[in-house]
Order: structure tokens, then C-alpha cells, then sequence
């Protein structure tokens, strides 16, 4: 399943992280360091796999117990953007635009 920014949730970069609001909840967040640099790897690839590859490269290194625990790190912020409508799993995009017959 991808992931993608909900609808619902107008989202700023600031200098500490970036800060987030539910428009339906009300609710609001702010995220830290790797909060942020997690949510913008949501928000650009779109894919739980990537956003796992990259954070565990760029920290772990070939540790491989660092690597899993970072894993599992990402994939619990994840279901907790989940859990809060902030973030979303879909199957698939629909089409921007759709297209209509010319007949």
C-alpha cells in the first residue's frame, strides 16, 4: 500500500520541524527533526519501503541491530500519523484527471 499526506492536513516547514493541523480534528503537531524528515519522505516518495531504506541508510550505516530498530521506529510513527488521519494508505492514485470520450 502507498501512503500519502491526507487531504485534511494543512502542513508548514519551520525552523524546528514542521508543524501540522487537522482541519476536521482541530488538532495540531508539531514534529522534531526526524519526525520531519520522515513526513517529508512520506510526502515525496509515497512508499513505506523507501522511507525505511533511507532512514536506515543515512543512520545505521551497516549496523544491522541499528538498521532493525530504526525500522521499527519509522513504521510505529507511521501507524501513529496513521491512527491520527494525518497520513493515509491507499491502493492505488486516482487519476489527477479523468479522461472522457471524444465519441
Amino acid at each position: 500500500m502507498s501512503l500519502r499526506i491526507s487531504e485534511a492536513v494543512i502542513w508548514q516547514e519551520t525552523g524546528e520541524g514542521i508543524s501540522l493541523y487537522h482541519t476536521e480534528t482541530g488538532d495540531f503537531h508539531s514534529l522534531n527533526d526526524t519526525g520531519s524528515r520522515i513526513w517529508r519522505l512520506v510526502a515525496s516518495d509515497g512508499e513505506r519501503e523507501p522511507v525505511m531504506f533511507k532512514l536506515s541508510r543515512d543512520f545505521a550505516g551497516s549496523n544491522s541491530a541499528m538498521s532493525r530498530r530504526i525500522v521499527t521506529d519509522v513504521e510505529e510513527f507511521i501507524g501513529a500519523m496513521i491512527e491520527q488521519g494525518l497520513i493515509e494508505e491507499v491502493t492505488a492514485e486516482e487519476p489527477a484527471v479523468k479522461e472522457e470520450s471524444l465519441s
